[in-house]
């Protein structure tokens, strides 16, 4: 029998799998639910995103800014991210003459949620990690800078992403009660 004579009981199976999740209390994590208190998405507005320094900490923070302020500039803070960055570079694809074909970056993160108006108390905290790899390619200079600066968006973009998820995880297991 081929798939798609089948294709109409898949298509009954994926919706009686749907229905499944409504009828379990299923909701998505950043969705909020009538007469419950702020939703995910709400609390994550509200988080300054403390300083990063350097162009890797920038990209970061941009990253962080694109992950968790989705509806713009938040008109306040309530919530304080302090967040540690680093990168590093590993040869690997190594050549008899010691020079390296090919560079691991690991990425990684260590980040701490505090309330705005008292920074000694954390509410959560964690860690994020992340890895890419380039090719470095003889008398390729602009390429290699090109690539180069386009795989540290990504590794800065897979660390936000990861905090972002964190705390939203954080959001939803503590609901905001004030």
């Amino acid at each position: 029998m081929s798939f798609a004579r089948n294709l109409p009981l898949v298509n009954l199976a994926v919706l009686l799998g749907l229905l499944g999740l409504a009828g379990c209390g299923f909701h998505p994590l950043y969705g909020s639910v009538a007469g419950q208190p702020p939703d995910v998405t709400t609390r994550m507005d509200q988080i300054d995103i403390g300083h990063l320094s350097n162009r890797d900490g920038q990209l970061m923070r941009q990253a962080l800014e694109s992950s968790l302020q989705r509806a713009g500039a938040p008109t306040f803070y309530r919530y304080h991210l302090a967040v540690s960055y680093g990168i590093s570079v590993q040869g690997i694809g190594l050549q008899p003459d010691s020079s390296s074909t090919r560079n691991r970056y690991m990425a990684d993160a260590r980040w701490t949620l505090t309330p705005e108006g008292n920074r000694g108390v954390t509410l959560a905290s964690g860690n994020a990690h992340a890895a890419d790899a380039e090719n470095v390619i003889d008398n390729q200079n602009f390429m290699g800078t090109l690539d180069n600066g386009i795989m540290r968006h990504r590794l800065a973009k897979a660390i936000a992403d990861q905090i972002a998820t964190q705390i939203a995880i954080y959001f939803h297991n503590h609901p905001d009660r004030g």
